[in-house]
């Protein structure tokens, strides 16, 4: 409800105005402007979002300080390396950042988010103990992402295009968009 006209919602019962931050890198002018939009498409459905940026070596750094791994965020955009097979480890509850003495995996670890699903860690963990290509290793990454995609608990944006370009005489060269270099297979790199 936006009972007094500015097009922020409030809370009903306080009249609290519906208002989040949205923290990411600064420097990058892809993420910046990824932000701004995003605001923009926030305030259209009444949601104020105040944005704020931070180095790579501030955002990233371990918790309990740092704002992404130690969990004090409201919203928080970064980029993601991934692979050409499902990552559902990253999200396990064991993998939730927090002090090991209060259950959690640690200030190194990958869950960000502090989302825990018994069921998705059994189907995930089911996953990684099965051999690649067979009936279980299948079965269970496509549950897992089954239940990632009903709860939600990251919204990936999108993936990033990779392009490169190689002399026509250059055998064997291909990009690889889970790879950081576009040499990862140098040893197999030859010219005809």
């Amino acid at each position: 409800v936006d009972s007094d006209g500015d097009g922020i919602r409030e809370d009903s019962a306080t009249g609290t105005p519906f208002k989040v931050t949205l923290g990411t890198t600064s420097g990058n002018e892809m993420r910046q402007q990824l932000t701004q939009i995003f605001k923009e498409n926030m305030l259209q459905c009444g949601i104020d979002v105040e944005l704020y940026y931070l180095a790579s070596s501030e955002w990233f750094a371990d918790g309990p300080d740092g704002p992404l791994f130690g969990r004090r965020f409201d919203l928080g955009e970064f980029a993601w390396l991934t692979g050409v097979e499902p990552s559902c480890g990253l999200y396990l509850s064991s993998a939730i950042t927090g002090p090991i003495e209060e259950g959690f995996g640690g200030w190194g670890e990958s869950n960000e988010t502090g989302w825990s699903n018994a069921d998705y860690d059994a189907v995930c963990n089911a996953a990684a103990s099965s051999l690649p290509g067979t009936p279980e290793y299948e079965d269970n990454h496509k549950e897992a992402q089954r239940i990632f995609s009903q709860e939600v608990p990251v919204i990936p944006l999108f993936l990033r295009l990779k392009v490169a370009a190689a002399r026509t005489n250059v055998v064997n060269f291909s990009v690889d968009p889970t790879q950081n270099s576009e040499l990862y297979n140098i040893y197999e790199l030859d010219l005809q």
